[in-house]
């Protein structure tokens, strides 16, 4: 098992037709997942915090953000490397990253 951390930001439903840049509050919770889990995630939250990886776990993966129909927030959900793992699993996330089809430098 690797330990994530799942980060959700919400951001308040627009008012107007003004300029919207709120800040937004966010909820995090960490868990353990399988490798095969992890790959899956990855390919689910598509952007990468760098356009050039490296494997590092201070890179992260964000999903399209999306607006609730019911409330009319938005939500941004993002996919980090937890840091409490032991040392040895970052070359789990960055072997994840590559078989996720991420390229890898």
């Amino acid at each position: 098992m690797i330990k994530i951390t799942c980060i959700e930001t919400v951001y308040p439903a627009p008012e107007g037709d003004e300029d919207y840049c709120p800040d937004g509050e966010a909820f995090s919770r960490e868990e353990g997942v399988s490798f095969r889990e992890l790959v899956s995630l990855m390919r689910e939250h598509m952007h990468p915090s760098s356009s050039q990886l490296e494997g590092t776990e201070s890179e992260w993966f964000t999903a399209e953000s999306y607006q609730d129909p019911y409330t009319g927030e938005y939500i941004l959900n993002s996919l980090h490397y937890a840091h409490d793992n032991p040392p040895r699993m970052v070359k789990y996330w960055k072997a994840a990253m590559r078989i996720a089809g991420y390229r890898v430098v």
